[in-house]
C-alpha cells in the first residue's frame, strides 16, 4: 500500500493510545519510533517527487497559456487578410483551451497531494518528538522509582487495575515518596524524643544537686 493511500490512516493514528495499552511501553515506543521514522523517510521522498511534479505541471500550464495568447495574436492578424487561416488559428486555440483545462486539473491534483504529504511530514515529525520525550520520561520515572524502592527496602504493596503502565508507575512513585517522607518524619520524631530525654535527664540532675 502506497504512502498516499495510507494518508488518512497515518494522520488519524494516535501513538499515545497505543502506548497506554501496553505493559511494556519502552518496547512499544522503540518499535513505533522505528516504524514512524521509516514512514517519515518515505513521506519526505514522496514530498520531493510531488513538488517536482508540481513544478512540471505549473510549467506545462504556463507554456499552454503562452501558446494560446500567441494563437490569439495570430488569429487577430489574419482576420482581415485570410479568413481560412484565422479559422485555423481559432481551432488550434480552442484545442489548446481544452488542453489547458486538463493541465490545470493535473496541476491541482499534484498540488493537493504535495500539500497532504507536507502535512503528514509535519505530523510524523511531531509524533517522533513526542515518542522520544515520552521514552525519556518513562526512563527517568523508572530510574527514580528503582532508587526510592531501594531506599525503602523494596517494600511496596502496589494495587492493580491501572489504565496504563505510566499511571501505575506514577502510583508507585507516589507510594515510594510517601514511604520516604514517613521514614524522614519518623527519624525527626526520634530525634525530638532524644532531645526531650536529654533535657529531662539534665533537669533531674540539676535538681538533685
Amino acid at each position: 500500500m502506497g504512502i498516499i493511500s495510507r494518508f488518512t490512516t497515518l494522520m488519524k493514528a494516535n501513538i499515545n493510545s497505543i502506548i497506554d495499552r501496553s505493559r511494556d511501553p519502552q518496547k512499544v515506543i522503540q518499535k513505533t519510533l522505528r516504524d514512524v521514522n521509516l514512514d517519515l523517510r518515505t513521506v519526505q521522498s514522496e514530498v520531493n517527487a510531488l513538488e517536482a511534479d508540481v513544478r512540471r505541471a505549473k510549467r506545462a500550464v504556463d507554456e499552454c497559456e503562452l501558446e494560446i495568447r500567441k494563437l490569439e495574436r495570430y488569429r487577430e492578424r489574419a482576420a482581415d487578410r485570410n479568413e481560412a487561416q484565422a479559422i485555423g488559428f481559432l481551432n488550434d486555440q480552442e484545442h489548446l483551451e481544452n488542453k489547458k483545462v486538463e493541465l490545470i486539473g493535473k496541476y491541482n491534483r499534484v498540488l493537493i497531494e504535495a500539500r497532504q504529504m507536507r502535512l503528514l511530514e509535519e505530523k510524523l515529525t511531531l509524533d517522533i518528538r513526542q515518542l522520544e520525550a515520552r521514552s525519556q520520561t518513562v526512563k527517568e520515572k523508572t530510574a527514580l522509582l528503582n532508587q526510592k524502592q531501594k531506599i525503602n527496602s523494596g517494600d511496596s504493596s502496589i494495587a492493580t487495575g491501572f489504565m496504563s503502565y505510566e499511571e501505575e508507575l506514577n502510583f508507585k512513585l507516589d507510594e515510594a515518596e510517601a514511604l520516604e517522607q514517613l521514614r524522614n518524619k519518623s527519624a525527626s520524631i526520634d530525634s525530638i524524643d532524644e532531645e526531650i530525654v536529654k533535657l529531662t535527664t539534665n533537669k533531674s540532675q540539676t535538681s538533685n544537686e
